[in-house]
């Protein structure tokens, strides 16, 4: 009843300054359409959110929403918070728990890596007022334990009084009234030694109305006639006297003294009229009307709920809802005199009801579990189906992956691999013919014996590559010492550059990166293999290798003849085929889309820079440690 009360005193307080409100925030909104920058408007939409929050939550949310925008923009998280804060008692006004509780959530997060405390710990209270509105006490409690050790920590002591404040009233909702009553003492002594005549009528309050609750109506009369005392001695509005009155009379109505409630609630209407407050005034004809009901004076219990809908229909819903609430208000009337001419009969009707009820109540659950029969068939043949066209398009894939691999197995072979054989046959044919000198048998073995390495080197990439397609198996990342693999790659391919006469520093110093050996090893030959290809004699190849924002750039750079723009480009879309190198070597096309794909799979890249006439650079990019 007492926070419903302060509630009340709260949209009268907005209700008596509305006109004052409008007037700002018409001056308000002029300033924005003047105003550019960021800051200002932010600060500007926060004031007008704030002040629509008690009497338009619907308007505040979309004001103080553009506000946390902006403060975001600006990177101000301390400004972004306390917008989650205002926004999320927006919605606690509007009843809508769940945003109310996400946006609170979302403040404590930001408070939290702030470190600051102070706030956190209104909003730990504001969250246990959420769960406690709906009767979820054991995160109402966790919470409220929550504020608690922090503002302890804290030691302030107008904190401490308003958690005693809101764990009283908490164990109060819980029917736990023996530890209300311990909580609300708490305060109420905090209160006095800060002399805060507000926390105090506030703690006698609340202790009043615990005391109410347990019907213990002398000490709950003590505690309201205390506050009574204290607003003598304070300068308060009028409409709190209107609310403290109502507390009485509802103690009064509670314990059957009807003539002592009817005085008090005739104060408070009184007041709550002088006051302007239609709010604490309606709450006051409903309090009656229950009073009546209790004495069985139907015809006051019915004029009574008649002004209560009155004036609810003038303050919260338009005319058509009007005539729904006028109508909810006749019949209540009408119910309470029907209890009374037609008692008899009622009973009767409700057993015959009761009995039909519990028929339609079977048939429509023998309906449900027809319905659910099969309905979870149907789902089930669905799920059946789902998982057959999943499986059948995976396999549709795969078919067209092995398409695709045979598509280009069938192509290199039939381009590539017979050219060397056809270069051994040549060789065999003509290596016993004794009219050819032995500079051109010569010659012949070295072209042939070239075709033989450039086969081999081709099956090796060919095989790699097919098995990759095929199995499509995952790689084992692990750390690869950089190092130890381009040696091992310079062992295989030394011969090769020796018989070409192409030198290869090896600038590699102590590195590692995160990928898989077997492949590195792969991809760096291919890399090798064909820059040795495309360089003349006489010319050196520099590997080299680079840590650059934790990753490791492992460099192959020759002095051959380069590339030109539409090379490069066709590279880059896998579009290009062999081209011969300086000795007219062949090659199967195969090499560099290899090496990109292996080292996708590793999480690697390949960087290319070429020009042409001055040769080329190949990079591999991999995660380093």
């Amino acid at each position: 009843m007492h926070q419903l009360i302060l509630f009340f005193l709260l949209m009268v307080s907005s209700a008596a300054t509305f006109a004052q409100n409008n007037q700002l925030v018409d001056s308000l909104l002029n300033a924005l359409d003047k105003e550019t920058a960021d800051s200002s408007r932010m600060k500007i939409y926060r004031r007008i959110g704030n002040y629509y929050t008690d009497n338009n939550a619907g308007k505040a949310i979309g004001y103080l929403e553009k506000s946390q925008e902006i403060a975001k923009k600006l990177k101000r998280p301390l400004l972004v918070a306390n917008d989650y804060y205002s926004i999320a008692f927006c919605w606690l006004v509007k009843s809508d728990f769940n945003k109310s509780l996400d946006n609170y959530l979302q403040s404590v997060r930001i408070y939290e890596q702030l470190k600051d405390s102070f706030r956190l710990s209104n909003a730990y209270m504001s969250i246990a007022n959420v769960y406690s509105a709906n009767k979820n006490f054991k995160k109402t409690n966790e919470y409220s334990a929550q504020a608690l050790k922090l503002i302890e920590a804290l030691n302030d002591s107008v904190q401490l009084a308003s958690i005693y404040m809101q764990r009283g009233t908490s164990f109060d909702q819980q029917l736990q009234y023996d530890s209300a009553v311990i909580y609300l003492q708490k305060a109420l002594g905090l209160a006095r030694l800060l002399k805060d005549d507000y926390l105090i009528t506030n703690a006698w309050g609340n202790i009043g109305l615990t005391y109410k609750h347990i019907k213990e109506t002398g000490k709950a009369l003590q505690c309201f006639d205390s506050v009574l005392t204290t607003y003598k001695t304070m300068d308060v509005p009028v409409d709190n006297y209107g609310a403290i009155y109502n507390n009485i009379a509802a103690t009064h109505s509670q314990a059957g003294n009807y003539a002592k409630a009817q005085a008090a609630f005739d104060s408070s209407i009184k007041f709550s009229i002088q006051a302007g407050s239609p709010f604490l005034e309606m709450e006051n004809y409903n309090n009656l009307a229950d009073m009546y009901g209790r004495m069985k004076k139907f015809e006051l219990q019915s004029t009574f709920l008649k002004k209560y809908y009155n004036i609810k229909d003038s303050l919260f819903t338009a005319d058509n809802k009007n005539q729904l609430t006028q109508l909810e208000a006749d019949y209540q009337v009408e119910k309470k005199n029907a209890e009374i001419v037609k008692k008899d009969a009622e009973v009767s009707s409700q057993k015959n009801q009761r009995n039909v009820f519990i028929i339609i109540a079977l048939a429509v659950v023998l309906l449900l579990a027809i319905l659910s029969f099969f309905y979870s068939r149907i789902k089930k043949n669905n799920r059946l189906l789902q998982e057959k066209n999943i499986q059948i398009n995976q396999q549709k894939n795969e078919l067209e992956i092995l398409n695709q691999v045979k598509d280009r197995l069938f192509s290199i072979i039939s381009h590539d691999l017979r050219n060397p054989l056809v270069t051994l046959r040549s060789y065999l044919s003509l290596a016993d013919d004794v009219t050819l000198s032995a500079d051109k048998k010569e010659l012949f073995k070295k072209t042939t014996m070239q075709a033989v390495m450039q086969t081999c080197d081709m099956l090796d990439n060919l095989l790699v590559w097919a098995n990759m397609q095929i199995k499509n198996t995952r790689v084992n990342i692990t750390p690869v010492n950089v190092a130890d693999c381009v040696q091992d790659v310079l062992n295989t391919v030394d011969a090769q550059a020796k018989q070409k006469n192409v030198g290869i520093e090896n600038n590699i110093g102590p590195s590692v990166a995160i990928g898989d050996h077997t492949i590195l090893t792969i991809a760096l030959r291919n890399l090798l293999t064909n820059a040795i290809k495309y360089s003349p004699a006489g010319t050196s190849i520099e590997i080299m290798a680079e840590k650059r924002d934790q990753q490791i750039l492992l460099s192959i750079k020759d002095q051959g003849i380069g590339m030109t723009a539409e090379q490069l480009q066709q590279l880059s879309e896998n579009q290009t085929d062999s081209t011969r190198g300086t000795n007219n070597e062949k090659g199967s096309g195969l090499g560099i889309f290899l090496v990109k794909e292996l080292l996708q799979k590793i999480n690697g890249s390949l960087l290319i820079e070429s020009e042409m006439g001055k040769g080329s650079c190949f990079t591999i990019v991999l995660p380093g440690m």
